[in-house]
């Protein structure tokens, strides 16, 4: 276990912990038309992130200015210890643990000319039982009563579905809220019946988990219902097109809605979670958590690459934000209204 953690003061914040268990190393390049079987040249500087859900909120997090300590699963290669020499410019706390076998190396082309991103994904080495608990020890470490964990992002290979379920067990029972992303399948519904305080998740995650297309906003609220009615308390879901999210909690249900910019659309999910978490860190209500996680993911989706913005460059996004409630949706689409 490597640990980069700097000289701590007393306690005097509620921190936010995230697990990586399948870290990725993303390289993202821009080019113009993109033409298959040819040359092809970058068009702007090629950006290098050390990358993967749970460590993309813990440096969202840490941009807007919330107490955070990541813990991250990397593998024993060239690109691991590439990826431990990148977050070690990283300014939060952070643990890293080391496994035997390969790290990710995800490539994100950003093509200017057709407006569209394709992205080469790899897979990683295996995790095992002792790697499984080397993580638990390094959680039940870490917790203190009042913090709250994110587990995000798929698991990889070898590890087995009730991972992110046993994990929230023990955080619960440390005294932590936990926001899982579980990347869908057997793995999010085992992690819902460790009931964790918010589920948050894409539109494609929700579609693959449901089997049919989650485009209207009923759609949304169906799953999510579903969801909340299996152990979630809290859903948070990052929709595709249109720009906009929902969050669906045991107070109401609302919508954010921003205009479309051009970027890429690496961290969008990231960014708002960790723009509702810091809200609610802060004692916001729901719908303006709501509201700061939508700005904040405007901003990362006008970025290239896993970039995201400090509070003050979250803020001059908030006038781009329209939230409301879905109580008022349902109303205006009532024809007997």
């Amino acid at each position: 276990m490597i640990s980069q953690t700097p000289i701590e003061a007393p306690r005097t914040e509620k921190k936010i912990v995230t697990v990586t268990l399948n870290p990725s190393l993303d390289r993202t390049l821009t080019t113009h038309f993109l033409s298959l079987g040819y040359h092809n040249r970058t068009t702007d500087t090629t950006r290098l992130d050390p990358a993967g859900r749970g460590v993309n909120v813990s440096r969202a997090l840490h941009s807007l200015g919330v107490p955070t300590h990541a813990i991250v699963l990397v593998g024993h290669d060239a690109t691991g210890r590439a990826y431990q020499a990148l977050l070690a410019e990283e300014q939060f706390p952070i643990t890293i643990l080391r496994r035997e076998g390969r790290t990710r190396g995800n490539i994100s082309i950003l093509d200017t000319g057709h407006n569209h991103q394709t992205i080469i994904l790899e897979e990683c080495g295996e995790m095992n039982r002792a790697d499984r608990q080397a993580v638990a020890n390094t959680l039940i470490e870490l917790i203190e009563t009042g913090d709250s964990v994110v587990f995000a992002g798929s698991l990889p290979p070898g590890a087995r579905s009730d991972t992110y379920a046993v994990l929230t067990s023990l955080a619960e029972a440390k005294g932590a809220a936990v926001a899982v992303n579980a990347g869908g399948g057997e793995p999010l519904l085992q992690a819902l019946r460790a009931r964790p305080r918010l589920l948050y998740l894409t539109q494609t995650q929700a579609e693959g988990l449901f089997n049919f297309p989650v485009r209207a906003y009923e759609d949304v609220l169906y799953c999510a219902q579903r969801l909340q009615e299996q152990g979630a308390a809290r859903v948070l879901v990052a929709m595709e097109k249109p720009e906009g999210a929902f969050l669906v909690t045991e107070a109401g249900a609302w919508m954010a809605k921003w205009p479309e910019i051009s970027g890429t659309r690496s961290g969008r999910a990231e960014a708002l979670t960790a723009g509702y978490l810091a809200g609610r860190l802060q004692g916001r209500t729901f719908e303006e958590a709501l509201r700061l996680g939508a700005a904040a993911t405007a901003y990362t989706v006008s970025q290239v690459g896993h970039e995201f913005g400090t509070m003050k460059d979250v803020e001059e996004n908030m006038e781009q934000v329209t939230v409301i409630s879905t109580d008022d949706l349902i109303e205006s689409s009532d024809p007997q209204a």
